[in-house]
């Protein structure tokens, strides 16, 4: 019976480590109907196993169309905490973890650019952290537009505004030896480590978090994922090269980034009839 209900669960569309998480939980329970309880005397669920072929992190990934971008700048705008995060995910593809873990520092404003070499992690009671990025390939530059440029500029000036203002109740960021984040008030001793001054803060520098900015995301049934699944599809409709995509977005080869983020729109599938109208024209 366990045996196919968890099969029925991975029918339905569940991943691997959702899968696990209950498996867990009936183990458990089961265990404890063995002893004390004494109902049973042996637990079923050892003998059930996760199905190899059960998918791993799945994330629903949709298209943000312009009118719902709009939308969301509208209900957080510029000064809020979320503006900055919105905006970089939708300009850059980035991950939430690397947006959230960028310093200004880490942003080339006479070339165009922003380097991404960190990401921000979170490690249950351990805390914030600032690690390597995902993977080896995750380490790249992203050429910006005009548009994140400019208004990276007047975050920035709104950011020393913003210190001026709060004055010694400010919070500076530090990042430990092991990469773990340590908050100080201005007006405290400075810690041990690096200052970092990260650009996605509260108006107070406080870090943002991003179980707090997902939750924003989901009462609109988004998630981060989403941002950098439209950028890719958004270049991809646009006519630019996979490979120069995948680059952008930090992945080993093109084909990661046709698998996993490349839309089918209703363009491309009219682009590429296009395409094959003007083959047949052509014989």
């Amino acid at each position: 019976m366990l045996d196919v209900w968890m099969r029925k669960l991975l029918q339905d569309g569940l991943a691997k480590n959702t899968l696990s998480a209950i498996h867990a939980l009936i183990h458990n329970a089961l265990d404890y109907a063995v002893y004390p309880a004494q109902l049973i005397s042996s637990n079923p669920a050892t003998y059930i196993k996760v199905p190899k072929n059960a998918p791993r992190n799945l994330v629903k990934r949709m298209i943000i169309t312009p009118e719902q971008f709009a939308a969301l700048i509208e209900k957080y705008p510029f000064g809020t905490p979320f503006y900055m995060v919105l905006l970089l995910l939708y300009h850059t593809g980035m991950r939430l973890g690397e947006v959230l873990g960028l310093s200004w520092q880490d942003v080339d404003f006479d070339k165009k650019r922003i380097i991404v070499h960190r990401q921000m992690i979170y490690l249950g009671k351990r805390g914030y952290f600032l690690t390597s990025p995902k993977t080896e390939s995750s380490n790249r530059y992203i050429i910006v537009d005009d548009i994140l440029l400019s208004e990276l500029k007047r975050w920035q000036a709104q950011q020393r505004e913003n210190e001026q203002h709060f004055g010694d109740s400010y919070v500076y960021v530090y990042r430990e030896a092991d990469g773990h984040i340590e908050r100080q008030s201005k007006s405290l001793p400075s810690l041990d480590g690096e200052k970092v001054s990260l650009i996605c803060t509260r108006d107070d520098g406080r870090i943002i978090h991003r179980s707090v900015f997902s939750r924003a995301l989901s009462y609109e049934d988004l998630n981060a994922h989403s941002f950098r699944h439209t950028h890719a599809t958004q270049l991809i409709e646009n006519g630019a090269v996979p490979k120069g995509v995948a680059g952008r977005l930090g992945h080993a080869n093109a084909a990661i980034t046709q698998n996993l983020y490349i839309h089918n729109t209703t363009k491309l599938q009219e682009e590429t009839l296009a395409i094959f109208a003007k083959n047949l024209q052509t014989k």
